[in-house]
């Protein structure tokens, strides 16, 4: 139960999702074993940095509420210096970081608790999103955001909104997704990393944000950073993210591949013909998505 926000009491499960909460998390606790036994002595850091908690899909907040957040602010900025492909303009954003600020100023003073399930969901990724820009202009010029020190990354709480203060993780591991059961997060959440999904030069609102996250889903699957398939060898070559979030998408679908077929033609019919890819992760690319790292 969330301290601060009235949740459900009872979660609106999505019906893919309800036949396979209890078999992932007994995947989950096997997996962690395994993980266990297998890597233990690789160095924390490293098991820090890629090591994914599972949790439970689930939607934990009404589709109505009683009050509206504009992010009209955001929307601006992110028009004005992030590109149709998702490359950013650092450099012009750190001249005018006023406008970054006044926005994260106004999620500050936002009544979360009282927004619909949408617009909460639409608030809480474009408060990730702008955290993270916050988080690199506060140390640009940097090559990745790795460059930052690890207590002032990911884990640094330093962020607010619903009168509490978050870090990064917190508000994607908790606030996310165990509360919203949309695996489409993953393609919409950036760390402004090459290897990321794209930032949209848009902001996310509430009456669009099926249509943002369906079109995130196509647009991550149609590029070969992401997403690509060869027939001849059968195999399907997957972002990173499938492997450190699937637990996320078998709760919404059989298999990662299942998952990336709904937005991938290719490997749809492959799937149809009964066909069996194997899997290939893609290297995960950390260089910042500065507009001066487009190839």
């Amino acid at each position: 139960m969330d301290s601060s926000c009235q949740v459900q009491s009872q979660s609106r499960d999505h019906p893919w999702l309800a036949n396979r909460t209890r078999r992932s998390a007994a995947t989950a606790a096997g997996i962690a074993l395994l993980a266990f036994v297998c890597i233990g002595d690789l160095p924390r850091s490293l098991l820090k940095m890629f090591w994914v908690s599972s949790v439970t899909l689930h939607e934990a907040y009404p589709a109505e509420g009683s009050a509206k957040f504009d992010h009209a602010d955001f929307d601006a900025l992110l028009h004005e210096f992030v590109d149709g492909q998702g490359w950013v303009d650092y450099q012009g954003m750190h001249a005018q970081a006023s406008m970054l600020d006044g926005y994260i100023n106004a999620l500050a003073a936002a009544p979360f608790c009282d927004l619909s399930r949408d617009a909460k969901l639409a608030f809480l990724i474009n408060a990730y999103n702008a955290f993270t820009l916050r988080l690199i202009l506060d140390h640009y010029p940097i090559q990745t955001i790795k460059d930052i020190p690890s207590g002032k990354r990911w884990d640094a709480k330093r962020w607010q909104f619903d009168s509490k203060t978050f870090s990064l993780n917190q508000i994607e591991h908790e606030q996310i997704r165990p509360k919203f059961a949309e695996p489409r997060i993953h393609f919409a959440l950036v760390c402004a990393a090459i290897g990321c999904p794209p930032l949209r030069n848009e902001a996310y609102q509430a009456d669009k944000i099926e249509a943002q996250l369906q079109d995130q889903a196509v647009r991550f699957h149609a590029n070969r950073r992401w997403f690509r398939y060869d027939p001849e060898s059968k195999t399907a070559h997957l972002s990173k993210l499938y492997d450190w979030y699937g637990g996320d998408f078998k709760q919404a679908a059989p298999s990662v591949l299942d998952f990336a077929a709904r937005h991938a033609p290719s490997l749809k019919a492959a799937l149809e013909h009964e066909q069996a890819p194997s899997v290939r992760w893609l290297d995960y690319d950390w260089t910042l998505n500065g507009k001066q790292n487009k190839p």
